[in-house]
């Protein structure tokens, strides 16, 4: 076994630590977040950088990189709020399922142009009456003729109201069998006539919105059907192992973070004659979240190996989301004990660090799920 990044990874890594301190810092994140104010200065310098091809293959002009360089990518992006990394994650692995379910017409049309920034992708699964049990899904999509006419609504759609987005949205065609395999995959930009996407006045992501989506007879075209009618299930969770793997390693990066504004604030924060990270119940606390971060970074990595080489990793995937995204939850509320009254005040960032910690052991399948993935794994 090798425990090490190799030097092309290292290479990435380093790259990317330079620009986050440079594109996405401390003081624009927390101002993002502030003012509800979307990134798009970073959005145009990732897009410089050819970000948003880093999975894309060469042959539409990506880099084709695999799965370790991409959870390099998430962890180092998030580092001061995962909001940073999700304008370029939530993008690209929607972006996939063109990859991977997309006709050769629909590859040609929607990658390069997302490779420039022209395009952006979203997901819409959610609804008000599907959360967890995603199969639900009413939003309905009749087909006729060259269009599928479609009413409904979804909730929660991160991204879903920005300029030239494409929802890869989750609509049952087919009432009369399991809710599973009623299911299809369409391609719906979100200004055709009939579209409306409201965004929700959320504690978190509040620089990039979350919406709720309106859709009354949305005509949208034949050609926008995203692999075949009624398999649209295997392609909404086709992707998962890749967004949650990408929920992980953003755990470990914003974790890290918390953790380490934490272990500072304990040093020098002096009390009863002593800094406060010397009385054994801080101290020792932080030193085992320590523990427990790294075991979810490796946890992160080991998932990475495996979906880099193409091997099945539905209950790895559910063991990393689920490790990473309580132990970053605990080290955000262990680090708004540490500030005490100042972790409420955004300059500490802490306050920031606890909000996304919480979106996170819900949002991307809450941790409840994650569990049942990993009992039925064992075959209870």
């Amino acid at each position: 076994m090798d425990f090490e990044f190799t030097e092309e990874q290292k290479m990435w890594r380093k790259m990317l630590q330079d620009f986050v301190e440079k594109e996405a810092g401390r003081e624009y994140a927390r101002q993002c977040d502030m003012e509800g104010r979307y990134p798009q200065r970073l959005w145009e310098k990732g897009v410089e950088q050819g970000f948003l091809g880093l999975m894309i293959p060469q042959e539409y002009g990506g880099m084709g990189a695999d799965a370790i360089h991409f959870a390099i990518f998430c962890e180092c992006l998030s580092k001061y709020s995962y909001e940073m990394a999700s304008i370029f994650t939530v993008p690209m692995f929607c972006a996939m399922n063109v990859v991977h379910h997309g006709t050769p017409e629909q590859k040609k049309r929607y990658l390069p142009l997302f490779i420039e920034g022209k395009q952006r992708f979203s997901i819409s699964i959610t609804e008000p009456d599907a959360g967890v049990d995603a199969a639900s899904v009413s939003t309905f999509a009749e087909l006729k003729g060259d269009h599928f006419l479609v009413n409904g609504a979804k909730q929660f759609s991160t991204g879903a109201h920005l300029p030239n987005n494409i929802m890869v949205m989750a609509t049952r065609t087919d009432r009369n069998v399991p809710k599973q395999k009623g299911i299809t995959a369409l391609l719906v930009p979100n200004n055709l006539p009939g579209v409306e996407c409201k965004v929700l006045p959320l504690i978190v992501r509040r620089a990039v919105g979350t919406c709720a989506v309106f859709l009354q007879d949305v005509k949208v075209p034949k050609e926008n059907l995203l692999g075949r009618i009624n398999g649209g299930w295997e392609i909404m969770t086709g992707h998962l192992d890749l967004e949650r793997m990408a929920n992980a390693a953003a755990n470990v990066g914003e974790g890290q973070s918390a953790l380490d504004d934490a272990v500072s604030h304990a040093k020098t924060r002096v009390q009863f004659g002593q800094p406060i990270g010397k009385f054994q119940e801080i101290g020792h606390r932080l030193g085992e979240l320590w523990a427990e971060l790294e075991a979810a970074r490796w946890l992160t990595y080991r998932l990475a190996w495996r979906v880099s080489k193409g091997m099945p990793s539905r209950a790895e995937a559910s063991q990393a989301k689920l490790i990473s995204s309580e132990v970053f939850y605990r080290i955000t509320t262990m680090g708004m004990q540490v500030f005490g009254g100042y972790s409420f005040l955004p300059e500490s960032d802490m306050e920031r660090h606890w909000r996304i910690s919480k979106l996170m052991v819900i949002g991307g399948g809450t941790s409840e799920i994650q569990r049942m993935i990993l009992s039925r794994s064992l075959g209870l």
